[in-house]
């Protein structure tokens, strides 16, 4: 059973209810990352040292560590169904930072629609690219935004594996 721990903001956390007890001990936050655009439950704690006098925990975090132990090096815990206060750890994964980038949602200045779908004036076609390893790679040109749109969701597939983030996920189900 999933319980909903009350966070400042008019938010809550997600927890199974084997971790509600201990997790609940304490009081969390709901804090916001500009940079993902959501909430994420956190707590203040005393580093005993004049400066930084605390650090900043994050529940997601604290809960993949009870169960999995600590996080690898080169690894952050990442969020598989992309809500930042669902703290189930069967939500919980390991992920590097590419696929942390990867698994973030459209950019505001999108204009098609679409994840690595861009018009391009020039040939007055659909662009489709992905970056992979900071390096971006061309998918072609297209007629139509939704063809380009596939083409992304291919190369998602292909080089993200679960952690792609698809324009038509119900097509991969299907």
């Amino acid at each position: 059973m999933i319980i909903e721990i009350p966070l400042t903001q008019d938010q809550v956390a997600l927890v199974p209810d084997d971790d509600h007890e201990w997790v609940s001990v304490v009081k969390w936050f709901a804090k916001w990352n500009q940079a993902t655009r959501s909430f994420y439950a956190a707590r203040n704690v005393s580093t005993g040292m004049k400066h930084p006098k605390q650090r900043t925990l994050r529940m997601h975090r604290v809960i993949w560590e009870h169960h999995n132990g600590p996080i690898p090096d080169g690894f952050t815990v990442d969020h598989a169904d992309r809500n930042s206060l669902n703290n189930c750890p069967s939500n919980l994964r390991l992920a590097t930072r590419t696929q942390q980038c990867q698994n973030q949602g459209l950019r505001s200045d999108n204009k098609s629609g679409y994840r690595g779908v861009s018009w391009w004036r020039r040939s007055e076609k659909w662009l489709a690219q992905i970056r992979v390893d900071g390096k971006l790679i061309y998918l072609g040109l297209y007629d139509d935004p939704i063809a380009a749109a596939r083409a992304y969701d291919a190369a998602a597939i292909e080089h993200f594996g679960e952690f792609a983030v698809l324009n038509f996920p119900q097509e991969v189900l299907a």
